[in-house]
């Protein structure tokens, strides 16, 4: 039998990063990968509670076998600053709440997450698939050390910037590229492996009622990561009415290829300089189809609800 997949995912924990590594770590054997790093990067909190939040839902999860990269704290240019301070997930990304749980940091390695994503790359060349959840800062210091290291991927998945200029932290920016555009800019306009986009306006589109998520998907607390998950989201959701883990949509398009109804292949690049746009990603729509970067525009909410199943299973 051919050898698995090998798989690294870089995240922000977050909600949507709890759910999609839940998700990629529960589907493992059933699709045939497996993953050998989790890195993680400042993001939706700083780089040391991201941490504390990955060593926490692998306790939860009893998945401390994999292992874990602190990466980078800040982005590459502009220091982390005070427009977004971390309050949608909590100043700590899991709703500032004690879960009782005892962590077990034996995951945690010394060796930084730039280094380990080059030295897993170089060893195990064209069989690791990336994927990418916050910010592209460790990933695009890794690509500035070592020229090519994207040709050693598989593919790369991504789930950040915009199809239409439609933002989330500011009118034409999605967090994860404006929080590090010139990371975005540097991984976008480099020679690289296949590179797929689940972008903001996709995870929109997808959103499935609050309702579903708490009383169906959610009502078996008797599982550890159940009971974090729902008492962090019953704190962030609020009283919203939908629920979107935009992480997870990534996610499943990378476990189940079919669950991606749409996409369209594009040359990409990030604003940098723009009063209004900074962060903002730009597709090339007059060479539509010739694209290096895959978008994907739709995908199979049955299939997706599918896959919270059996990750909660």
């Amino acid at each position: 039998m051919a050898a698995p997949r090998k798989v690294i995912i870089d995240l922000d924990v977050g909600t949507d990063d709890a759910w999609a590594l839940w998700m990629l770590l529960q589907c493992e054997k059933t699709y045939g990968y497996e993953v050998i790093a989790i890195t993680c990067v400042n993001g939706n909190t700083g780089v040391e509670n991201v941490v504390e939040n990955t060593l926490t839902v692998l306790s939860a999860m009893g998945r401390t076998d994999v292992p874990v990269y602190r990466g980078a704290h800040e982005p590459l240019v502009h220091p982390r600053g005070t427009k977004y301070d971390g309050n949608f997930h909590g100043q700590n990304g899991l709703g500032d709440i004690d879960f009782g749980i005892e962590v077990n940091r034996t995951p945690l390695q010394e060796e930084h997450a730039v280094t380990a994503i080059q030295r897993l790359l170089n060893a195990h060349k064209g069989s690791i698939d990336l994927i990418f959840i916050g910010p592209l800062t460790n990933l695009a210091l890794a690509m500035k050390l070592r020229p090519g290291l994207l040709k050693q991927a598989s593919h790369l998945y991504i789930m950040g910037g915009n199809r239409h200029g439609v933002g989330n932290i500011t009118w034409s920016a999605e967090f994860n590229f404006h929080t590090d555009p010139e990371a975005a800019h540097i991984v976008l306009q480099s020679d690289c492996c296949p590179i797929s986009i689940v972008p903001w306006e996709t995870c929109q589109r997808h959103a499935v009622p609050l309702a579903w998520r708490m009383e169906e998907l959610g009502a078996d607390e008797t599982k550890p990561m159940l009971r974090i998950l729902n008492a962090v989201e019953r704190k962030v959701y609020g009283q919203r009415p939908n629920w979107m883990p935009c992480d997870a949509y990534l996610v499943a398009a990378f476990i189940q290829p079919d669950c991606v109804l749409k996409a369209h292949s594009y040359t990409v690049d990030v604003e940098l300089h723009g009063a209004l746009t900074r962060g903002q990603m730009v597709l090339d729509h007059r060479g539509a189809g010739a694209g290096h970067v895959r978008i994907i525009d739709d995908i199979d909410e049955g299939k997706f609800k599918e896959l919270c199943w059996k990750t909660v299973a």
